[in-house]
This record gives structure tokens, sequence and C-alpha cells, in this order.
């Protein structure tokens, strides 16, 4: 499991996780340490089947000391968390090289992701945490009209 590092996206793939792992199989919940120090406690019946795979996100001056996730940042400074979750690339594709999973499950914004798990014939999964009111308005129009002037014209 690879969420981006929004606790919404967090939490629901924390989640998912714990339901797949009732089931039987072992996860490896893949974030940077501090997102991962935060999680919820694991239910005792789950610890044997979690991995919690810690990877450094790269420091850049732009951002605070220690951010880790949206939390940690104001709005202004996305592009840049954008640009350290991309720097995580290289330990995700070590992690995946040295486990090979049988799946991946990634988040929007590991666009670079699905390439990788291909080149090493991992099956790879994308999770959409999106809201209804988010597809409903935004995705449709950006879909069949990448013009966002005619998005709402009659």
């Amino acid at each position: 499991m690879f969420p981006w590092l929004g606790f919404g996206h967090i939490n629901a793939y924390f989640n998912l996780s714990k339901l797949i792992a009732q089931k039987g199989h072992k996860i490896s919940f893949i974030s940077s340490p501090r997102n991962i120090d935060r999680l919820p406690k694991l239910p005792p019946n789950l610890t044997s089947s979690f991995t919690q795979v810690k990877i450094p996100l790269p420091k850049l001056a732009e951002l605070p000391e220690n951010a880790e996730a949206t939390v940690d940042i104001d709005g202004r400074q996305m592009g840049f968390l954008k640009k350290a979750f991309d720097g995580m690339q290289t330990g995700v594709t070590h992690f995946l090289e040295e486990t090979r999973p049988d799946r991946i499950v990634f988040d929007f914004s590991a666009h670079w992701l699905p390439s990788i798990a291909a080149r090493l014939h991992i099956s790879s999964a994308f999770f959409f945490t999106m809201n209804s009111w988010f597809l409903g308005r935004v995705v449709p129009g950006r879909i069949v009209d990448p013009n966002p002037k005619t998005l709402w014209s009659s």
C-alpha cells in the first residue's frame, strides 16, 4: 500500500489494509517515517500481517522541517510536498525489487509507480479515495473537455 501524504488518503489506505489483512493477506504499508509513526495502533490480531515500511522524504528547503504530510504544510507548499513525494521513487523501487510483492496498491500521486511495477512484473492497482463531489464536478469536465472555460457554458 502506497498512499499520498494526506491523512484522508493514509487513513483510507490503512483501513483498506486492515480489511485485506483480515482476509489473511500480508500487507506492507509504505509511507514516510513520521506518517508511519502517526498511524493508529493495529489490532493485536493483525500485527503479524503488517510490515510498516518507512521511506524518508528528501529534504527540501521549501518545506518546514519534519513536514511529511499535508497537515504539516500550508497550501502554497503543496507542490513542494509533491516534489518530495516523487523523491520517494528510488526508495519505493528498491523496496519492490527486494520484496517482490504480489501486488502494489497506489494513490493518484504515484504516477511513476505503474511503469516500475510492470517492469518488475508486479500487479498494480489504483485506489482512488476522492469523494463523489470531486468525481461528479471536476473529473468528468476535465475528461470530456480539457478546456475549463467551457466546463460550465450552456
